[in-house]
């Protein structure tokens, strides 16, 4: 290392400057510059498949491009929760900006969220790197344990009557919704029962997330399943069998498709050639009930899933593995009359329970 009054010429003064900020800043933003153009020219297989179901052919205000639809570059919300767990809900879609979930900073944080280690990113394998996505998305519930969601509390609001939904002692929601739980929300709300409730509603929620299985139709953030032509519904078949092939894999007990549009993709799905499954109770009309809201009705309709392939029943049955499944529909759970009313939503819940077990009875 030079002496400090040694006589440095110009051109000995840029060199030293410059490979310091050559080494520390252009070497990592030639490869930054890499990744931006790799990123650029990447997108999900299934996700790119699917842009053409939400287009709307509406452009961003600031760049002037296609608004961005589908993420086609995020990790993909397969499921949450346990994949052995005795009930299943269906979702449509991850509630995720689709510009968030496409940000690679948005996927390096959901990696390193899960068990707070810090990654090295350079060195992580392929098979590191699925374990931790399958890991983070099982155990969703303890990650996320800290903040309350109005989305899941729907989740456990609609759920808290559906007897035997999950096997553990925890399953009534740790209060959530009990009469104590009512009185503190109608009384005076002072700082110590509003975190009282906060508390009970942040453990109803990592219940409801630990204790069942969530799984979306499309994996992949999106904007709202509004305007979607029937013509194209055939590029959710592939997916709809993913669902029911999951559901599938273990012994259900209850199985609820959370979306009226569920309905009209089971009736499509049913005139496809090419479909596994076979599903039941689609005609006719509708449960209904007219007390849960005060100006409109809500709907629900018990189904069945069968294989419908000759030689799967017959593998299956040698198997001793089921051939059908009972499931229901709940058309009204997205409804925006219900958004975080979390007694009307448990009064529906109850509803779809009761009409479950006209439907097929119960276990006692």
């Amino acid at each position: 290392m030079a002496s400090n009054n040694e006589l440095r010429s110009l051109d000995k003064r840029i060199e030293e400057n410059l490979m310091e900020i050559y080494e520390n800043e252009i070497v990592p933003l030639k490869k930054i510059i890499e990744f931006v153009e790799q990123y650029k020219n990447f997108k999900l297989s299934g996700a790119e498949k699917l842009e053409v179901l939400f287009s709307n052919n509406k452009k961003d205000n600031n760049s002037g491009q296609p608004k961005e639809v589908i993420s086609t570059h995020g990790l993909p919300g397969f499921f949450a929760g346990d994949r052995d767990a005795k009930t299943v809900m269906l979702m449509l879609n991850p509630g995720q900006d689709v510009a968030l979930a496409n940000n690679p900073i948005t996927t390096y944080d959901r990696l390193k969220k899960g068990d707070g280690k810090d990654y090295n990113i350079s060195s992580l394998s392929f098979k590191d790197f699925v374990d931790i996505f399958k890991d983070n998305s099982k155990n969703y519930g303890n990650i996320d344990k800290d903040r309350a969601d109005n989305f899941d509390l729907k989740q456990a609001a609609f759920l808290k009557h559906w007897d035997g939904w999950s096997d553990n002692v925890d399953n009534r929601f740790a209060g959530f919704l009990d009469s104590d739980y009512k009185k503190m929300l109608k009384g005076k709300i002072d700082d110590e029962t509003k975190k009282t409730i906060n508390d009970i509603n942040k453990k109803a929620k990592q219940i409801v997330l630990m204790q069942k299985l969530s799984m979306d139709l499309v994996p992949y953030a999106s904007r709202k399943f509004e305007g979607i032509s029937p013509k194209k519904m055939e590029l959710l078949f592939p997916y709809l069998e993913t669902l029911f092939h999951e559901i599938f894999e273990k012994d259900r007990k209850y199985v609820i498709f959370c979306s009226n549009f569920y309905e009209d993709l089971f009736k499509r799905y049913n005139k496809w050639n090419e479909r596994k499954w076979h599903i039941e109770r689609l005609s006719g009309p509708k449960e209904k009930d007219e007390n849960v809201l005060n100006n409109s009705k809500v709907y629900c309709r018990p189904i069945i899933i069968k294989y419908r392939k000759e030689e799967e029943i017959k593998y299956r049955q040698e198997k001793k593995l089921n051939c059908s499944q009972n499931a229901i529909i709940a058309h009204t759970f997205p409804n925006k009359s219900l958004p975080n009313a979390y007694e009307k939503m448990e009064k529906y819940g109850k509803f779809c329970y009761e009409e479950w077990n006209k439907a097929f009875g119960t276990d006692e």
